[in-house]
């Protein structure tokens, strides 16, 4: 087990056993059917997480998060094999007038950049992968503050694993004001598995009329990849496309397409279909979930 999930627990122990000011259980569980080469329901998930937090006094408060995903897939459709229970959020953290500190696995800042372009629940977010983790990172130690519409984070993670890029570092900012946002990562690895370069993500949105458009440019200090996407409101749901570009980065040219819609205020349902050249098939996906 990661150190941080060790930490998190043990505070989590020490937290129950208080008078605790706030505290939520949350859940997602998701039915999934799967067409690619075959017809499959091997990538159903479940999601449980646990917040809570505590005043401490002189303004600052003590907050920590725990969420595993269980993953039933065999082999899903990005071609990862992660089956079981895995740790997505196992972090700690205090916050006050100064910012807030946080420890543990947590996300990069990546989202800054690609939370335009990242939209697709069963294939996204190749093209920023290109110049970030974007995703969880361990033993994570982050620092985020900012004024008025401008955030920014500065981390750095502690014995960092080979697949993280080892330890690294990473400063990010992000400007967002009424229908316009803009953001970036910097980041800096120590494990030659992602170059041995310093990588960047930059990248935003634009809304007019209920319509987002997003575009992400990510590059890893020799080649680059780049992403555009569209959200608009549609038939009482939510549609969107995109595509991910960057074959010299080793991302194929993909094609997005993806329609959801809230059944009730905890039951939805979507489909989405990725077509990936130099693929034999196209990825058709359909689901039904619940959030609790």
């Amino acid at each position: 087990m990661k150190t941080s999930t060790i930490l998190a627990a043990a505070i989590a122990s020490t937290i129950a056993g208080t008078a605790v000011a706030d505290t939520s259980l949350y859940g997602n569980i998701r039915l999934e059917l799967v067409n690619k080469t075959d017809l499959n329901m091997d990538s159903s998930k479940l999601v449980i997480g646990y917040k809570a937090s505590e005043d401490m006094g002189n303004g600052m408060t003590g907050f920590m998060h725990l969420e595993m995903e269980h993953d039933d897939a065999n082999k899903e459709s990005d071609g990862s094999s992660a089956k079981g229970w895995t740790n997505d959020k196992s972090y700690v953290g205090l916050k006050g007038d100064f910012g807030a500190v946080t420890f543990g696995r947590q996300g990069d800042a990546a989202k800054f950049a690609c939370s335009g372009t990242d939209i697709f629940t069963k294939k996204s977010g190749q093209a920023c992968g290109v110049g970030a983790i974007n995703g969880g990172v361990n033993n994570a130690l982050i620092y985020t503050g900012g004024t008025g519409d401008l955030t920014f984070i500065v981390g750095a993670t502690i014995n960092g694993s080979q697949n993280e890029g080892g330890d690294n570092t990473m400063v990010g900012a992000q400007y967002a004001a009424d229908n316009f946002s803009v953001g970036f990562q910097l980041s800096a690895f120590d494990d030659v598995t992602r170059g041995g370069e310093n990588q960047s993500v930059i990248g935003g949105t634009y809304t007019i009329n209920d319509i987002q458009i997003g575009a992400t440019l990510a590059d890893n200090g020799n080649d680059s990849a780049t992403a555009i996407a569209l959200k608009m409101p549609l038939a009482g749901g939510s549609f969107r496309v995109g595509m991910d570009t960057g074959e010299d980065a080793g991302v194929a040219d993909t094609t997005h397409l993806q329609f959801t819609k809230s059944l009730s205020k905890s039951v939805y349902t979507g489909v989405e279909f990725a077509s990936v050249d130099g693929d034999d098939d196209d990825m058709i996906a359909a689901w039904v979930g619940m959030k609790f």
